[in-house]
């Protein structure tokens, strides 16, 4: 076994990886900004044109998100089997692309307009 083939080691490339992002990490530490600051400096405070802005908490709001996620994941999911089916639609039966099609039309409509 060469040096090249023992270093290309998957569990030996990790772990040259890793002490060299150590290694990094250390040399860069000293640019970092300290983290103690003053107490009343109000460094954390949120600041925006020079008006103080009172901290909110954001909470996400994902009803708008998940349509458009399975919305995409059906059409990408969708455009794949047919992609798939037309290389030789006739083989797997016409019955079976139409079928798929109307599934996912139908899965759609119901997404969007129920």
């Amino acid at each position: 076994m060469d040096i090249f083939s023992a270093l290309m080691f998957p569990p030996v490339t990790f772990v040259i990886v890793l002490l060299f992002a150590l290694c990094l990490s250390e040399f860069f530490s000293g640019w970092a900004p300290s983290p103690k600051t003053e107490a009343g400096s109000g460094k954390n405070k949120p600041y925006a044109c020079g008006e103080d802005i009172p901290a909110e908490k954001v909470i996400p709001d994902y009803q708008e998100f998940f349509p458009f996620a399975i919305f995409f994941t059906l059409l990408h999911v969708a455009g794949l089997m047919l992609a798939t089916w037309s290389i030789t639609p006739l083989s797997t039966g016409i019955e079976l692309v139409v079928g798929y099609v109307a599934a996912v039309a139908i899965i759609l409509a119901i997404l969007f307009v129920g």
